[in-house]
């Protein structure tokens, strides 16, 4: 759906990426205003790439933040979880043109191996060459995340924006021994699933709570 002009101003505004991310989802509160997948996808793709395009042009930026988690605090809590995971091997899902959550993860695990998985071809191309320019050492792959062999991962974090995070999420739980941190809503109970509610339903939209 195309954006409101309200919103469309704040993603093209000269405010910093992140913080015009955040403006549209306090209006999206403010507004009580559920929103469909384009809707959100419109919001986030336009901030990441935003961050893609300057790190493309102007080089490492002076920091990685994660300008998605409004309340404060969700790195700590993913590390509370993955500093007790030994040999770090994590698949990151859903990584988006800018997977500022995974280069957030290779400052924190300069030893871990991390791949980035998105069924989307321009967010994977933004993301490879962003990966490639910065020297990060973190390898991407173009796929359907449910037909991913999760099974050499000890680690996989599933982004709110992922669609049928419930599916996916058995799916892994099933055929690999990872410890799974899922962002959003989903149906599942286990004991190695740790769920960050971010507001973002199973379809990846995100809704005014």
């Amino acid at each position: 759906m195309p954006l409101p002009t309200k919103y469309l101003d704040i993603v093209l505004s000269d405010l910093e990426p992140g913080k015009a991310y955040q403006k549209c989802m306090q209006e999206i509160a403010s507004d009580s205003r559920d929103v469909d997948y384009g809707f959100t996808e419109a919001i986030v793709y336009a901030t990441e790439v935003r961050y893609a395009v300057d790190a493309l042009t102007k080089g490492r930026p002076d920091h990685f933040w994660n300008f998605g988690d409004l309340k404060g605090g969700a790195d700590d809590w993913h590390f509370s979880i993955l500093d007790d995971v030994k040999n770090l091997n994590i698949a990151f899902v859903g990584g988006g043109p800018y997977p500022v959550s995974a280069f957030i993860l290779r400052e924190r695990y300069p030893q871990a191996s991390i791949t980035c998985i998105d069924n989307h071809i321009a967010a994977h191309i933004l993301s490879t060459a962003v990966i490639e320019k910065l020297d990060l050492g973190i390898a991407t792959c173009f796929t359907e995340a449910i037909e991913v062999d999760y099974s050499p991962f000890n680690a996989v974090v599933i982004a709110a924006m992922v669609s049928g995070k419930d599916e996916l999420v058995k799916k892994i739980l099933e055929k690999s021994s990872a410890t799974v941190i899922v962002r959003g809503d989903v149906d599942v109970d286990h004991d190695r699933l740790h769920r960050l509610n971010s507001g973002f339903d199973n379809d990846g939209s995100v809704g005014a709570s």
